[in-house]
Order: C-alpha cells, then structure tokens, then sequence
C-alpha cells in the first residue's frame, strides 16, 4: 500500500505540472513567500538573497565549507580523516560498537560541484551513523573550477574502491548517497560501478538529487528566488563547472539504460529546482524494473533540512529516511 500511495502522488504531480496548464504557466516564476511550509515561513523570510559570481564564490564555499560553526560531537561515533595516495581526503564516521562488520554507506556532499565539503553535513552523517549502524565514508572530492569535470567523478569511483578495500565492511552492505550535486555523484558512482561489474552497490540514497544538465524542466524556471538554490544560482554555478561535459556519466539522471541498478530512495520537493527531473528518474527507474520509493514533500525547497534542521515537518521526513537506510543495510 505504501508503495502505491508513493507512485500515485508522483503520477499525480506530473499530472499537475502538465494537464491543462500552458507552456506560459508551467514555465511562469513561483513566488515562494505565498507556497512554503509554514513551519519554515518566519525562517525562510528572514534569509538574505544571494547572487553568484566570480567574485562571490569564495563566500558560497565559506557558506557551505562547515567552518562556519563549531562541529557536531557524537561520543557514540568515532570521526577521522583518510588519505588517500591520490591525496583525496576521506571523512570516515564509525559507530563505537565494536562489531568486527559494518555496512557501509558512501556520501558525496552537496555544494553544485563547486563547493561543500563532508564536514558541513557532518550533523547529518552522525545522525545517521549512530541510527543504522553504520559506517560512513565521505570523500572531500576535487571541485570545479580549479578541477575541472570529471576530476569529481574520478575521485568518487576512487572512493568506492577504497571503501571495498581498507575499511571493516560487509560486502553484501554497500550502498552509495548523497544530496544534490552529491546525489548526482550517487547516480553517476551506480551505473559505472554497474557498468565496471564492480563493485556491488546494494542501494542507492538520493537526496533532492541533481543529475541532469541536459534538459530544460518546469521546476528550473518555477524556482528563482535566490534565498534557495534557484535558476539563477544554478545557471551561475554551472559557469564554474567546465570541461568535458559529455560522455556516459556526466548527466546520469538522462542515461538510457537504467535496468540492473540497485534500489533507490528519492527525495524532492515541491519547491525543489530539481523536482522535475526527480521525478522523472524515479519513473524511469521504475520502468527498468528497478525498485523505488519516491517522496516528493510538499512546500519544502531545496536542501530543506540543510537551513531548517530542527523544524518539525523536516525532522520528521529525515527520520524517515534515516530508518530507510537502517533497513536497507540489515
């Protein structure tokens, strides 16, 4: 039944974004004070707007850098750095359980490939290190400018063999995850692993995920305000992004052979800039005979629980995604 319901409320929004509705309407600009959740409105207004250029970049990975503010603790959890022979740094979050095993789930950060790093998600790893017992490895993969794509493609597929080879891990337990930009590492990491015959990924964790530069959705025009990741930011952020931007992996969201691929959990908004192609890749999945469970969380924007932890519709929908990865790693 749960799964019916989750298939139906996707049917239902694409239904929404098309049926009767002009292409001048679905491509109209959404004001955001009138449609978000109101446990985030008083928050939400509060949030300056911000432009993305050359000379503010520097800020954006100031923003998203973890530096910020202090960093979370957990005892229950122990935290260390790896480093690679490549130099690739790796953030290794490990429950104190003493278990000679773990599952293991790899995450890519967030940041539009030009930014972020594990620690700013850090609140996020323990949460879910501590709940499904698992170990989390995140690399501090290279970012575009200076490293061009598909430098983060190389250091993520680097993580994963690494991951097989040096850590405490069930075999049969490894699953890949990540949010935006990092859960678009996620699709990309899962069909080349697929595609290499290794190695064996048994879940694929998918955030707000964005994996498409290819085309033009609803959402990326619905969604403009600056105070959020919108049109504007991300057509700036993809300036940054050059190189060889084509190839089987670049845009792994609009990939034509989605069959033999691990089961997926997917995650949107409907204020999401990438709600659209979400959706899409949940029912092309489907469609390849993939298992997937799709939430699409009305009124919350992108990255919802990155600015507003602690509000209770977020609390709420991280918890339940939490204990969806506990029982994908049993």
């Amino acid at each position: 039944m749960k799964e019916f319901c989750i298939f139906f409320l996707m049917l239902t929004l694409i239904f929404t974004l098309t049926a009767g509705t002009s292409s001048a309407e679905i491509f109209t600009e959404w004001n955001l004070d009138d449609m978000i959740h109101p446990q985030l409105k008083k928050r939400f207004l509060r949030i300056p707007h911000f432009e993305l250029n050359a000379e503010t970049l520097g800020t954006l990975r100031e923003i998203l850098g973890g530096n910020l503010a202090p960093l979370p603790k957990d005892d229950s959890v122990d935290v260390r750095n790896e480093s690679l022979t490549s130099g690739l740094r790796v953030r290794v979050y490990t429950p104190k359980t003493g278990a000679k095993e773990y599952p293991v789930l790899l995450w890519f950060h967030s940041g539009g490939h030009i930014a972020g790093t594990p620690e700013a998600e850090e609140w996020l790893l323990l949460k879910i290190a501590k709940t499904a017992g698992c170990i989390i490895a995140a690399p501090d993969y290279r970012l575009a400018p200076e490293n061009p794509y598909p430098a983060d493609l190389e250091d993520s597929y680097e993580a994963l063999l690494w991951v097989t080879e040096n850590l405490p891990i069930r075999k049969d337990r490894l699953a890949v995850g990540g949010c935006s930009a990092g859960a678009g590492l996620t699709e990309a990491i899962t069909q080349m692993a697929r595609d290499k015959n290794g190695p064996a990924i048994c879940f694929q964790f998918l955030l707000y995920p964005h994996a498409d530069f290819v085309n033009d959705w609803p959402s990326l025009h619905q969604i403009n305000d600056s105070r959020v990741w919108c049109r504007d930011l991300e057509m700036a952020s993809r300036k940054f992004y050059p190189g060889n931007l084509s190839g089987d992996y670049v845009s792994p969201a609009t990939a034509k052979d989605l069959s033999n691929l691990p089961p997926a959990y997917i995650l949107t908004g409907t204020l999401d800039i990438f709600r659209d192609e979400a959706v899409d890749y949940a029912q092309r999945l489907m469609q390849a005979g993939v298992p997937v469970e799709l939430h699409v969380i009305p009124k919350i924007p992108h990255a919802c629980e990155l600015l507003f932890p602690n509000a209770p519709v977020c609390v709420k929908f991280m918890n339940e995604y939490i204990n969806a990865i506990k029982e994908a790693l049993k």
